[in-house]
């Protein structure tokens, strides 16, 4: 039912599109909260937890001691609920997708899901989360559309120095944040390692230079990525980017955040806002003082 109403969308191009897109976000949360994942742990510090996204099955190996991620989505099999019904609303099944900083490769595996016909490319700095991401494409049957790339997005291909979250990967980053503010929040210290940096743009020949999805969630290091992608925004009229924003852990790594809105509007970008069953479009001048959101859509400005 899912995918016929998707498919009725795509071939509509008035109102009736709009509509439906609220229709498909309300089917897509019933059939969350009817929904309780199967969860067994299989050893090696990993639960395996099978859940449905949208009207499809995907399984999931994620970190057993992970404090960040895990215990929701084992408890409910669900992640940011409104960022992945935009995905779900707009994916096509040719889509060509980067999903930037893949963590255990929830959204990778979903674009791959989603996207038979396309390809996905996951890039992720951590080595030990990287090969999880790898290995639930692999268990999908996911991995002749999906690859994972062990990588830091940046505005350089050099190497750069991030800090591991012991037990919340998810906040791995370029922030150093201390053995006072670990042990507050009782893990262990950080641990620094290097990462080979790498530019959008290059990442792109991977996907054949077309890119239609780009999701970045860099813990503050946003402005790296979206500077080593300026080729990707200018060559592909389409694309539209789901960029976590987090103004404090920014403004943390050390950059400007009303100068960070101003390379993104240099950029040719227009900001839009997720909400329940749609997107909001926001000027740009207001972008900087916007609080924590899990996801904005950046999209190319269309000329009058």
């Amino acid at each position: 039912m899912l995918q016929q109403v998707r498919n009725f969308m795509r071939r509509r191009d008035d109102g009736t599109a709009g509509r439906l897109n609220m229709l498909l976000s309300l089917m897509n949360e019933r059939l969350a909260a009817e929904f309780r994942p199967t969860v067994t742990y299989v050893g090696n510090n990993r639960v395996l937890v099978g859940t449905r996204v949208g009207d499809r099955t995907i399984a999931y190996y994620v970190e057993a001691d992970d404090r960040l991620l895990s215990p929701w989505f084992i408890v409910t099999g669900q992640f940011e609920t409104e960022v992945t019904n935009y995905l779900l609303r707009h994916l096509r099944a040719d889509s060509h997708c980067l999903d930037v900083g893949t963590n255990f490769g929830y959204y990778t595996c979903l674009m791959a899901r989603f996207c038979p016909a396309g390809r996905i490319l996951g890039v992720e700095a951590d080595r030990h989360v990287a090969e999880l991401a790898r290995d639930n494409l692999f268990i999908n049957g996911f991995h002749e559309i999906g690859d994972v790339v062990w990588a830091a997005a940046c505005d350089r291909n050099e190497d750069i120095t991030l800090y591991r979250r012991m037990s919340r990967s998810g906040n791995t980053s370029i922030v150093d944040v201390g053995e006072s503010f670990t042990t507050h929040m009782g893990e262990q210290p950080v641990q620094p390692f290097t990462v080979q940096g790498r530019k959008i743009d290059d990442l792109a020949e991977r996907l054949g230079g077309r890119v239609d999805f780009i999701k970045i969630d860099v813990e503050g290091a946003e402005p790296l990525a979206l500077r080593g992608a300026a080729n990707v925004i200018r060559d592909n009229r389409d694309l539209s980017i789901v960029m976590e924003w987090s103004p404090g852990q920014i403004a943390a790594a050390g950059f400007d955040v009303a100068a960070f809105t101003d390379e993104i509007g240099a950029l040719g970008l227009q900001v839009f806002i997720l909400e329940r069953h749609s997107e909001r479009p926001l000027h740009i001048s207001k972008l900087a003082s916007l609080p924590y959101q899990a996801a904005i859509i950046l999209k190319r400005a269309q000329k009058p």
